[in-house]
């Protein structure tokens, strides 16, 4: 599994695309989908920490 820093919004090797030959579709799902998952994960531990503080 590919680390969680490399498909980052800072990093900049992910947004060089243009540069590079086009990203292959199922890469790019792939690539999506894990930053999915990362967002829906921090979004899951933000909205259990208002409900913390709102206790």
């Amino acid at each position: 599994m590919t680390p969680w820093w490399y498909y980052s919004y800072w990093n900049p090797w992910v947004w060089c695309w243009p540069w590079w030959a086009p990203m292959p579709k199922e890469q790019e799902i792939a690539l999506l989908e894990e930053r999915a998952w990362l967002l829906e994960a921090d979004l899951d531990s933000i909205r259990k920490r208002l409900e913390e503080l709102k206790k």
